[in-house]
């Protein structure tokens, strides 16, 4: 094939790391319509991924020129088990790490699949999967072009897409690291701490003040039932829990900090303005009814389970804490460890949910006064109140 000036600005564009694309999605479709004004073939263009994702690690992303971009997320147990990856011809070229050219009704490996006679319905020919090689990648990842021009590719179309195998397996690679990097950080660090850890953030002892709504939360009575429950029993139920009480507490605008065994630390930070505190007060308070919400008639056989929880609100101090070799982005100060003590102290008054005096200012409501109480570290008796009655 003879040199072609739009090819060449596609190879360069790749190797410049896809400048001007407003995420991956773009990036493909941008690579179908560039293949496309070249003259190739391509009625269809997808580039299959996998990520480092606790959730949604199968990630495929495709064009046509009628559709436009697409995406499609898989599941783990999609991957291992669903005919939307397991059996096609993209599987199998991850698989072997070597391109596979498939002509629809030509291959009795593939053509009872139900998506691939679809395909064909709709007037694909023939279907190109590259290996996209990388060393960094947790899985191979997958270039596909289809085509609906009789007879399928040529050998000097094919040779085009050899040519810019690799540097879209750069591309692909790049993407794929940084957004299983985004995702781990996350997961295992927190939504805040792990934008500031990708920004640099991250020389021990960097802190700074930030006003908090602070929740502290543990089941009730988790040791008795985890001492007599099956290990599956104890981990399903702290995922369900954890996993209702992620979801709200990141709609009503806070993070999960850390889990600590059966129970969660989580700030909603604020402006030290009156109004946005009483608004994060509100956001909290939400997460906890929602979460109450969801245990109701919550049964594990004979146990039911509830929790506890406790708010405060105040300064905490939120940075790099740790060793040289082991650091965690955290929150401390005496707002914190109050916190802490409230929780304490309602369990031992029998009360599922209390909060502090400069909680029950701001909320504005009629609440139970569980008197005066003097922690260990703080100087002056904390006034302790009842949240159970809130609503």
């Amino acid at each position: 094939m003879h040199r072609n000036p739009r090819l060449s600005a596609l190879n360069s564009w790749l190797v410049a790391g896809a400048p001007g694309a407003d995420g991956f999605s773009e990036i493909n479709a941008e690579i179908g319509r560039r293949l496309k004004a070249a003259n190739l073939p391509v009625d269809f263009f997808g580039i299959y991924k996998t990520l480092m994702h606790p959730e949604l690690p199968g990630r495929f992303d495709f064009w046509t020129e009628v559709a436009g971009p697409k995406t499609v997320r898989l599941t783990p147990r999609q991957l291992r088990e669903s005919d939307q990856w397991i059996g096609t011809p993209g599987q199998v070229c991850s698989n072997t790490g070597r391109m596979l050219l498939y002509s629809f009704g030509d291959n009795p490996d593939f053509d009872g699949r139900p998506d691939m006679k679809a395909l064909q319905k709709r007037g694909y020919v023939q279907s190109l999967c590259l290996p996209l090689h990388s060393r960094y990648t947790p899985d191979l990842n997958v270039a596909i072009a289809m085509t609906k021009a009789n007879g399928g590719f040529d050998e000097d179309q094919i040779e085009v897409f050899r040519g810019l195998q690799a540097p879209i397996a750069r591309v692909t690679e790049g993407f794929v690291l940084h957004e299983s990097t985004v995702a781990v950080l996350s997961t295992y660090v927190g939504r805040d701490a792990g934008s500031r850890v990708l920004t640099g953030n991250i020389r021990r002892g960097d802190t700074e003040n930030i006003p908090s709504i602070v929740l502290f939360i543990d089941l009730e009575s988790f040791t008795q039932f985890s001492n007599t429950a099956a290990p599956e029993d104890t981990i399903g139920y702290l995922n369900r829990f954890f996993s209702v009480l992620d979801e709200s507490v990141c709609r009503n605008g806070g993070e999960i900090l850390k889990f600590i065994g059966d129970g969660a630390m989580a700030i909603f930070p604020t402006p030290d303005d009156q109004s946005a505190q009483i608004a994060a007060i509100d956001g909290a308070l939400a997460t906890l009814e929602e979460t109450r919400m969801s245990m109701v008639d919550k049964t594990i056989g004979e146990t039911t389970l509830n929790f506890r929880a406790a708010l405060n609100v105040g300064d905490v101090h939120y940075g790099n804490i740790g060793s040289v070799n082991r650091m965690d982005f955290t929150v401390v100060g005496p707002t914190v460890n109050l916190t802490a003590r409230l929780l304490e102290v309602g369990a031992s008054l029998g009360k599922r949910m209390v909060c502090s005096y400069e909680v029950y200012r701001l909320i504005d409501a009629d609440l139970e006064d569980l008197g005066e109480h003097s922690f260990k570290g703080f100087e002056k008796p904390v006034r302790v109140f009842s949240l159970e009655d809130y609503g």
